[in-house]
């Protein structure tokens, strides 16, 4: 999600933890060149120290510290493409 607070710029991406490094990676400028070039445009976000919860045998749960690499991407099969770069649902008639 992307809005536009006066001179503020926010940008929210799911399942991506957007700090200092990863906003640099993907910021607006890099999500509308992505739409605009269909998806083919891929970006990786590499996380050095993220917190997971791991389940341990018997049922336990741990709490690590791990790095992670995270692949964004547009996914283009979700809707069908119109024209002038608008898109619709499956099924819309």
């Amino acid at each position: 999600m992307i809005t536009n607070e006066g001179d503020k710029t926010v940008c929210k991406v799911s399942g991506i933890t957007l700090n200092y490094h990863p906003s640099n990676l993907l910021n607006f400028e890099v999500i509308r060149a992505m739409i605009l070039e269909k998806g083919e445009i891929i970006v990786n976000v590499h996380t050095e120290r993220k917190v997971k919860r791991k389940r341990r045998a018997g049922g336990s749960v741990a709490i690590v510290t791990e790095p992670e690499n995270k692949w964004y991407r547009i996914s283009l099969f979700k809707s069908r493409r119109m024209h002038y770069h608008s898109s619709v649902p499956f099924g819309f008639i």
